[in-house]
């Protein structure tokens, strides 16, 4: 069945499945804990990143300098873009995930980074990272409910009803965060599959947190990486 590094941004957003790895053990690497033991029949590592893309990317170095799993799977919430139909507690597996403000601002308005000319990711790659693959197609016949489309991930979140309709457009995004491309990037350097699993905790809009439903989101998130990491993936 494979041995998985599950990745969150917070440990809020995976301590229901940290409670259920059985033979846990917790350790510190680079200030970031780390819990692993057994879940499904499988081994497994918990990280707590830190929020954003460095973060993120740095905690993933970490682990996969240490140990080699089958698969990564990150989960954790998101907020929901206008156009992608999504209503907050929804969950959303990433198609592909974008780099959604590395590039350049200009008077015709934000431009990717193959603007620039120099690929952040091999010969041609600036902004998208594609994560179709078979590890996405079993997971979607396991969490059939769950929507799949392109995820975008920003370090300045878009907190106006403006922005999120440009940013949502912009990439046909379902879905905006804080890490995702960085650790599908990582991921894609080591050459291991990458699922991103996110619930949506709020709409893309005017910022407004008596909206939000962070608790929610976080518990549905959990529950569906829970059958994922039960599942024959």
């Amino acid at each position: 069945m494979g041995n998985v590094l599950v990745l969150s941004a917070t440990a809020f957003e995976q301590g229901v499945l940290r409670e259920q790895v059985e033979q846990r053990v917790t350790s510190a690497v680079a200030g970031k804990e780390w819990v692993s033991g057994s879940m499904g029949g499988r081994s497994v590592l918990l990280v707590a990143t830190g929020i954003g893309a460095v973060n993120a990317a740095h905690a993933l170095t970490c682990a996969l300098q240490a140990r080699r799993p089958d698969w990564v799977l990150q989960v954790g919430v998101g907020g929901a873009y206008p156009q992608g139909g999504l209503e907050i507690g929804a969950l959303a597996l990433a198609s592909e995930e974008w780099y959604g403000d590395l590039g350049v601002r200009t008077d015709e308005g934000w431009q990717g980074a193959d603007l620039i000319g120099i690929p952040v990711y091999g010969e041609d790659g600036y902004n998208k990272f594609v994560l179709a693959g078979e590890c996405l197609d079993r997971a979607q016949e396991v969490l059939p409910e769950v929507k799949v489309g392109p995820f975008a991930t920003v370090q300045e979140c878009s907190g106006t009803d403006e922005l999120g309709l440009e940013r949502g457009a912009r990439f046909g995004a379902v879905c905006e965060n804080m890490e995702g491309a960085a650790a599908a990037h990582v991921c894609a350097l080591y050459g291991v599959p990458f699922l991103e699993l996110r619930a949506m905790s709020n709409r893309v809009e005017k910022r407004d947190r008596e909206q939000w439903d962070l608790v929610g989101a976080v518990a549905r998130a959990q529950e569906a990486a829970a059958r994922l990491l039960e599942s024959e993936i």
